[in-house]
């Protein structure tokens, strides 16, 4: 994938190219597991906190992190909050999905745009905050 400007895919090309797979899913199965434990076992929110914070922290040391594709440390630094549109749309349909299987189709509707809001302005605000970092 390539990094153009007007290219409907650049935001997803952008947060792919400098995803940390190794902290986003280690992340994610710390506060899944968290979540589960802490709610009386609870499957659901343990999945859903799972999603959540996978998106979460894959995105906030995609921001951060030193390794990354720098074309797309760059695109990211010039369009934050584009750039965290693509993570919180991954973790909203993972929530959504979750919240699916085992609330109902209101339940899903309801906390996947929840989702992606909290996760679209957490994101927003690292990605403006460390953008002009170098």
């Amino acid at each position: 994938m390539t990094l153009e400007r007007g290219n409907a895919f650049t935001p997803v090309a952008s947060a792919t190219m400098m995803w940390p797979w190794g902290a986003a899913l280690g992340g994610g199965a710390a506060g899944g597991l968290a979540f589960f434990l802490l709610s009386s076992f609870s499957v659901s929110s343990g999945l859903a906190a799972g999603v959540f914070f996978f998106t979460l922290i894959g995105g906030a040391v995609a921001l951060l992190g030193k390794k990354g594709d720098r074309r797309a440390k760059r695109w990211a630094a010039q369009y934050p909050w584009k750039f965290a549109g693509a993570p919180a749309l991954l973790g909203a349909l993972g929530v959504a999905a979750v919240s699916l299987v085992f609330s109902g189709l209101g339940a899903a509707i309801f906390s996947g745009l929840l989702t992606a809001a909290v996760l679209w302005v957490i994101l927003g605000v690292i990605g403006t905050v460390a953008g002009g970092r170098s």
